[in-house]
């Protein structure tokens, strides 16, 4: 399964005649983790390459990167966006920077830039707009030839607290996660980069049955072993030194290593 996902993700991406893509992520931590098996895929596939650029701000919505574009407008040199870039050509050529997607689209001609929500704002369509429609005529006016891919988010953990503050089940974020991504894929005419359908998809298949550790059960861990991460491909955990002394940190949004090879 994980071999069929990959291919239908990866084929979204690699689906033009060109042997050589250049493509620019717009986004925030979702999109990021295309990054650490897309440029090795490719590079195995030994077809095609790829240069890889990520602009990203933690959390950043469609809301914040339309604003973020009149803010560099004004300003060329502000510098509000991590930019990573990866190079299927050179695995070892990696660059991380930050900078602004004003001059990213002015100083580049990309085949394929994607877009994203905010993940907390992902399950309502009603945050997408007017500020999609602001982001997609500024690309256009820079890179026109670019083709412009919606790039889907995904449900939290089941255990996320927001979920609860929502009164939402995980499966009910992701059902509207897609509905609110297959609307602005309508509106727009783009393609979507199935990103949470897979996870859906996952969490169907027996490996993924998740269930949320009790306080118990978490404190019984030591410093530096960790609960296994194999019941869901969302959700990491990770140790922090604090004022008590190293506490365990509990990501239930961001796809763990299993999540980011699917």
């Amino acid at each position: 399964m994980r071999i069929i996902i990959i291919l239908i993700i990866t084929g979204v991406i690699m689906n033009a005649a060109a042997k050589d893509l250049k493509v620019l992520m717009i986004g925030n931590s979702f999109s990021i983790c295309v990054g650490r098996n897309l440029p090795q895929l490719v590079a195995h596939e030994k077809k095609h390459n790829i240069e890889l650029t990520s602009a990203y701000i933690g959390g950043c919505t469609l809301k914040t990167h339309a604003a973020n574009l009149k803010i560099a407008e004004k300003d060329p040199k502000v510098s509000m966006y991590r930019i990573n870039t990866w190079d299927s050509k050179d695995l070892r050529k990696r660059g991380t920077r930050k900078g602004n997607v004003n001059e990213l689209l002015k100083n580049n001609r990309y085949d394929i830039i994607t877009v994203q929500q905010g993940s907390y704002e992902s399950w309502d369509y009603k945050f997408y707009q007017p500020y999609a429609d602001e982001i997609i005529a500024y690309i256009k006016k820079y890179n026109p030839q670019a083709e412009i891919v919606i790039q889907q988010t995904w449900a939290y953990r089941s255990d996320n607290a927001r979920l609860a503050a929502w009164k939402m089940t995980r499966d009910e974020m992701s059902e509207k996660v897609i509905n609110a991504y297959n609307e602005f894929a309508g509106k727009t005419g783009f393609r979507i980069i199935p990103v949470g359908e897979a996870i859906a998809n996952a969490r169907k298949t027996p490996q993924y049955k998740f269930t949320a550790l009790s306080k118990k059960a978490l404190a019984a861990f030591v410093c530096p072993d960790l609960p296994p991460l194999a019941h869901d491909p969302v959700g990491k955990y990770s140790w922090q030194k604090d004022s008590r002394g190293m506490s365990m940190k509990i990501d239930s949004i961001h796809l763990n290593e299993h999540g980011e090879y699917l």
